[in-house]
């Protein structure tokens, strides 16, 4: 079955970093690629379809950002190309024309998308820059839908470039770790670059002071990162895997440890009913606050083949 990127896009030339990371993605791994518009349905408007001519503009607008990413993906791939390989013709291994979809949703945009990431391996969201977070208070829609999404998202901010070496994940000692733990293992042997597993917290809490020896809690989360490391490692993936525990509150830390890595990759306690709507405070700070590409992993259920 294809491995399936679906990306969210929006038609704003500053918010086209999402596009780009999940281009650049599909071009590496010759993955299939669906970019998704969602025309936002407000109270007033009609329950089962948009104005004709918001949707005549929504077309328009996602067939530019179909072009836009067919473009990604042939840099990519032709910078992939060895040097002295012949030119005038693909190579005999070369990959098939790339394969983007699109899809136009009508609705509301997290419900939307959280419905369509049945249909995918992996959702990439845009979230707000540092900069907008800096001068206006701003939520994030992939805090919505990281929360609930069937499969890993990916929130990458606006303006991010692709840079930095390394892959971060961060691990609590819970089993949702096993999950963002392999996928960061995955993608740091696709990159050629080192593993850093990060256990971040306080070792010294003050409501326990005299009660919970201090050096205990510390040796606590030694323990975790390295069962993490050992976890990684015996995925063998032919990685060097790396161990931080940091003493700082566990969002501070992560986006401190990621910041100049190419991502930070966290777990997600899946959730069932209402509780499914709260991401937690740790990813929803981390979404918030990251500066990078942030991955958080689940392991999806099996889809139909299509």
């Amino acid at each position: 079955m294809t491995y399936t990127i679906m990306a969210a896009v929006d038609g704003r030339p500053e918010h086209r970093a999402a596009l780009d990371w999940a281009a650049a993605r599909a071009a590496r791994d010759d993955a299939r690629l669906v970019l998704v518009y969602v025309i936002e349905r407000s109270w007033g408007d009609s329950p089962d379809h948009p104005d004709r001519l918001l949707e005549r503009a929504a077309v328009a607008l996602i067939d530019a950002e179909r072009s836009i990413a067919l473009h990604r993906i042939a840099e990519r791939r032709a910078a992939a190309v060895p040097a002295g390989a012949p030119a005038g013709g693909p190579a005999p291994d070369a990959p098939a024309d790339p394969d983007v979809g699109t899809r136009l949703l009508y609705g509301h945009v997290g419900h939307e998308l959280v419905t369509a990431s049945a249909d995918a391996d992996l959702l990439v969201v845009g979230t707000p820059s540092e900069e907008e977070r800096r001068h206006a208070f701003s939520g994030s829609l992939a805090v919505r839908v990281a929360a609930a999404a069937e499969c890993s998202v990916v929130a990458v901010p606006h303006g991010w470039e692709d840079q930095g070496e390394g892959v971060v994940a961060g691990v609590d000692g819970e089993p949702p770790q096993e999950a963002a733990v392999a996928f960061a293992a995955d993608e740091a042997a696709r990159l050629g670059e080192p593993l850093t597993i990060v256990c971040a917290g306080y070792v010294a809490n003050p409501l326990l002071a005299g009660l919970v020896p201090e050096r205990s809690l510390g040796d606590r989360r030694q323990q975790i990162a390295d069962d993490a490391r050992e976890y990684a490692v015996g995925l063998d993936r032919g990685i060097t895997v790396l161990t931080e525990v940091v003493e700082t509150s566990p969002a501070r830390g992560l986006v401190a440890e990621a910041d100049g890595s190419r991502m930070l990759v966290i777990g997600t306690h899946d959730r069932h009913g209402v509780r499914r709507v709260m991401l937690g405070s740790v990813g929803h700070d981390v979404l918030l606050n990251a500066r990078g590409p942030v991955v958080i992993a689940r392991t999806a259920p099996a889809r139909s083949a299509s």
